[in-house]
């Protein structure tokens, strides 16, 4: 299910891309050169990004799903408070330890794969950066630049190897508790106080519940309420800080400064809510063919 809707998505999104390059080099006289290459490269990927889509995220749902799996033994699994089929509330800390734990596995896989992949040709990429360097120094002062580069990658990627394996895994954990914790957080106040996610569940047999479908509004506006109220509004007002300290004369007006922040809010809201409403109509569209997502229930 979910690399059949991965793959939707992102056939979506490859179709939106390959229209707005052809608008782009029919209005656009200059990208008439490229016109054949871009129009080539936008039908490509129609075709290779959805599959890519489909088997990367089958691998990386199946995997997700063991480790859950085994994960939630530790923890009892995510205990959800349901009210007539809807979810009430999400208990914060067994869902924020199991998917930043989920989360920092990941990190480590993908920290593994990428220091295999970078420190074995970390001395050539040594060369070519104090080349560049030595060539660019007398016009452009980059000598600090450059001595982090040569202290990141070190004496054959092993400063490298300990960012990727340790350091990304840490990253991901601290970041995954603080996201999630925040989600779990704002969504009980939202399912308390404005609309809760309804799950159309029907007995399999025993323990087993399959959801049967997602009522698209229902199922979207909390998640997307939630990911607005956690971080639309905070992102707004990091963006407003950073502007702020680096001396942009657009903030100081508090009627701009509130502004900023409410649309950094708004279009987060926006955004997640065409997204997870797309995921509940194309998971109405596969359920009754492929079969809905199965839970054991206890």
């Amino acid at each position: 299910m979910a690399s059949s809707t991965a793959a939707i998505l992102v056939f979506i999104y490859s179709v939106i891309i390959l229209i707005i390059s052809r608008v782009l080099t029919a209005f656009i006289p200059q990208l008439g050169t490229f016109s054949e290459i871009i129009n080539g490269m936008g039908i490509a990927s129609v075709i290779i990004l959805p599959i890519t889509a489909y088997f990367l995220i089958m691998a990386v749902s199946f995997f997700s799903g063991m480790l859950y799996n085994r994960i939630s033994s530790r923890f009892s699994g995510i205990k959800l408070r349901l009210d007539n089929n809807e979810i009430k509330k999400i208990p914060i800390k067994a869902f924020t330890l199991i998917i930043a734990s989920i989360q920092a596995i990941w990190a480590l896989i993908i920290g593994l794969f990428l220091a295999a992949a970078i420190i074995p040709f970390t001395n050539i990429i040594l060369m070519v950066i104090n080349f560049i360097a030595n060539a660019i120094t007398r016009s452009i002062d980059i000598s600090g630049t450059t001595l982090l580069i040569n202290t990141v990658l070190g004496t054959n990627g092993f400063t490298l190897a300990i960012i990727l394996i340790f350091g990304l895994p840490a990253l991901a954990l601290v970041s995954g508790l603080v996201s999630n914790g925040l989600f779990a957080i704002f969504y009980n106040y939202i399912a308390t106080n404005i609309i809760r996610i309804p799950l159309d569940l029907e007995k399999v047999s025993g323990k087993l519940y399959e959801i049967k479908s997602l009522p698209v509004v229902p199922s979207a506006a909390p998640v997307s309420g939630a990911v607005f109220g956690a971080f639309g509004v905070i992102m707004g007002i990091i963006t407003w800080l950073s502007l702020l300290i680096t001396g942009n004369p657009s903030v100081g007006n508090i009627i701009n400064d509130i502004t900023l922040i409410v649309l950094n809010g708004l279009s987060y809201f926006l955004g997640y809510f065409l997204i997870f409403a797309l995921i509940a109509v194309i998971y109405n569209s596969l359920a009754p063919k492929i079969g809905g997502i199965k839970l054991y229930i206890e």
